[in-house]
């Protein structure tokens, strides 16, 4: 099954927010949020305590108290603890325990015991803070660490993408000053080269990380711009793309990439000679990573016999073209189209 093409996106803010007296610091004072949660543990402690009185009596009149204590501690802060222990202590000790209705114990050993519980519920609060403020330092700490990561990220893709350009660059130049077509047509060659990878690091550095997985829609179609506007600055040839919103593994996508930009720059060279005019169309269909298929067609004036059915030229864009066909895992297909060529670049099953 394709699967989405936007990779899941984790909040660094997700921690945070089980903090309560901050999620909710917009509605209602942060002292206001810790008393009424840690009412509302108690008042939840007291009403379980209700319902299983009916089947234990008397029995463990504090033992409920705990777990409401540490809940609220930890959501709410040691003062959110403090009132649910306050409530749900003087409950237990009023209503529960003989006698009931009084504070008075029904022997002497009641009140050593009672403070022995009382004593345990403040180390609960107590261990609960300290583990809650722990948690809250990491995940500032980690917010802190990712920031600053992600501003490192910035800057090598912003330093990258100056640096693909530079070379692009320069290499325009160079094509510039040749009096030669065939040096102007390798030079032009070598410049889409580097506009491929460099297609693909925005389609991988275009989120807040690094990623291992691309967007085929998005790089084959950022590829199709810069192929567009390295090739046909006229505008009389154009290039449309179709394609599924595919995630493909980073390095067959390059692979794949790069095969698309020999074909076209290859048909850019051959296919329009006599024309001057036409359209490349680039299709992408896939149902897994080694179940897909790219196909390449133009409306040219067709390759010679001599180079269908594999026969294709030994130079180096079609040494190229095999060599990234073969690391993508495919198999390259060449026919003749009633106008012009279209090549198809299929893998099925295991590579």
């Amino acid at each position: 099954m394709p699967r989405s093409a936007q990779p899941p996106v984790f909040s660094t803010n997700r921690v945070g927010e089980y903090d309560l007296p901050t999620r909710f610091a917009r509605q209602l004072p942060p002292l206001a949020t810790m008393v009424v949660f840690g009412l509302l543990c108690a008042l939840a402690a007291i009403a379980l305590r209700g319902l299983l009185s009916f089947g234990i009596g008397g029995a463990g009149p504090y033992s409920l108290i705990y777990p409401a204590i540490l809940i609220s501690t930890l959501f709410g802060r040691w003062q959110a603890g403090l009132v649910c222990f306050i409530v749900s202590f003087l409950y237990a000790w009023y209503f529960i325990l003989p006698f009931t209705g009084s504070f008075q114990f029904e022997n002497a050993q009641d009140a050593p015991r009672t403070l022995i519980n009382g004593a345990a519920a403040f180390v609960i609060i107590v261990f609960a803070e300290t583990f809650r403020r722990a948690v809250q330092r990491a995940v500032a700490e980690r917010d802190v660490e990712l920031a600053a990561r992600e501003l490192l990220l910035k800057e090598l893709d912003h330093r990258t993408k100056n640096n693909f350009a530079m070379v692009a660059s320069l290499l325009d130049m160079q094509r510039r000053q040749q009096v030669s077509e065939e040096a102007q047509g390798v030079l032009t060659t070598a410049a889409a080269r580097v506009q491929s990878f460099a297609a693909l690091h925005t389609s991988l550095y275009s989120g807040r990380a690094f990623i291992e997985e691309v967007s085929m829609k998005d790089y084959l179609s950022s590829l199709r711009d810069d192929l567009q506007r390295a090739l046909f600055e006229t505008g009389r040839i154009e290039i449309s793309l179709t394609s599924d919103d595919f995630m493909m593994p980073r390095d067959r996508a390059l692979a794949i990439g790069l095969v698309t930009n020999e074909l076209v720059t290859n048909a850019a060279k051959h296919a329009f000679k006599e024309t001057g005019s036409g359209t490349i169309k680039i299709s992408f269909a896939a149902k897994s990573e080694d179940d897909w298929k790219l196909s390449i067609a133009d409306d040219g004036v067709g390759m010679p016999d001599d180079s269908i059915g594999g026969k294709t030229p030994t130079g180096l864009g079609s040494r190229l073209i095999d060599a990234f066909t073969r690391k993508a895992g495919a198999e390259l297909k060449v026919e003749r189209a009633e106008r012009g060529t279209v090549f198809t670049l299929e893998a099925q099953g295991e590579a």
